[in-house]
């Protein structure tokens, strides 16, 4: 069993950025609660005749619904997608607009709650994105001056543009009040990004490649599925750093974590394991992890490399396959015998690739 103090140290910036998006959504969430609370109230308690209370309570009553779906899909599932919160601002939007029709269309009282519903676009979204709910807002409420019995006051021009001003300053405010946040993100994300990857061949590093280990273990476990691990080492590449120098032989490195990473499916995980060993992980490998191998050390085999002598040289590779859980129980095991497939690879004159168990 890991300790908390491990399963903390491996929260990335997105799991900080999924958690506080989640958090807002519920704070947002418990103030539409509010909102919806007073509205009842005032309606229910005040009978204004000339507002039909029968329409506002059906809003509200649709607006509780789902708020609640919110309320469930975060406190539940611990998901809450941002196709959802645009939705759900289109309902506030939709049940705000039907309430202001009824209740003096631009002069009602209720015109701010229109104003929260762009601060909270210009939060999740940004002042540009939110141009999907500012537009139509603004143009709704264009039409609603035009049914107002003063529209041919002298003011009408002024209150058309202070209005829909209006409209989209409050998503802009609502834009600049996340900013400072975003501007965070975006720099725990390049922290993250460098303590991820290997500087010298841009490939994952030992580190990134450990915790997609254990994501894959449990992956497979919950799903009943498999994955396959290759480690790769370069045949004889301490004769390339001895003759070229280290230099040179960083860039036969890079040219073979390319070929590597050309190879790898989307889902796959390629990573520099450590001097010239390189590991790749391979979900739902389904059979395919030797002809995945062999295809790469043909690869490299076939590959002419430039740059490092007068003249382009061959290197070879050497490879060892092993599945989870086929072959192995733990993740100590599976890397184990794959190293013994690299191991029984390179005693079986190298330039070949190995699996578990090895027949070399």
């Amino acid at each position: 069993m890991e300790s908390k103090n491990n399963k903390k140290a491996r929260v990335t910036h997105e799991d900080v950025r999924t958690r506080n998006y989640l958090a807002t959504e519920l704070t947002i969430a418990k103030f539409r609660w509010l909102v919806i609370g007073f509205l009842f109230l005032y309606f229910n308690l005040l009978r204004l005749n000339e507002w039909p209370i029968r329409l506002f309570n059906g809003i509200l009553l649709a607006a509780s619904a789902y708020n609640f779906c919110i309320y469930f899909s975060i406190g539940k599932k611990r998901v809450f997608s941002r196709f959802l919160t645009v939705l759900f601002l289109y309902c506030d939007m939709l049940a705000v607009g039907a309430g202001l029709y009824f209740t003096g269309g631009a002069r009602s009282p209720f015109l701010f709650l229109w104003h929260l519903t762009l601060f909270n676009a210009g939060i999740r979204f940004g002042y540009w994105r939110s141009f999907t709910l500012q537009v139509p807002m603004a143009l709704y409420y264009a039409w609603l001056l035009c049914l107002d019995p003063g529209i041919l006051d002298p003011d009408f021009l002024n209150r058309l543009i202070l209005g829909v001003f209006a409209l989209t300053a409050v998503a802009l405010f609502g834009a600049l009040f996340s900013r400072e946040e975003q501007f965070t993100f975006r720099v725990m994300e390049r922290f993250h990004r460098k303590s991820i990857i290997d500087r010298l061949t841009g490939l994952y590093n030992y580190a990134y490649f450990t915790d997609a280990l254990k994501k894959e273990q449990a992956r497979a476990e919950r799903a009943g599925s498999h994955f396959s691990l290759m480690l790769f080492d370069l045949d004889f590449f301490k004769h390339v750093n001895d003759a070229y120098g280290h230099e040179r032989g960083n860039i036969l490195l890079k040219a073979v974590a390319d070929i590597l990473r050309v190879n790898a499916r989307k889902m796959d995980t390629v990573a520099r394991y450590g001097g010239e060993e390189f590991a790749f992980i391979m979900p739902d490998s389904g059979g395919r992890e030797m002809e995945v191998a062999e295809r790469i050390r043909k690869k490299v085999e076939e590959t002419e490399f430039a740059g490092i002598a007068e003249g382009p040289i061959r290197i070879t590779i050497s490879g060892g396959v092993c599945t989870y859980p086929r072959h192995a129980a733990t993740i100590e095991e599976l890397l184990d015998k794959a190293d013994k497939g690299l191991y029984a690879a390179k005693s079986g004159g190298r330039n070949r690739t190995c699996s578990f168990p090895c027949d070399a």
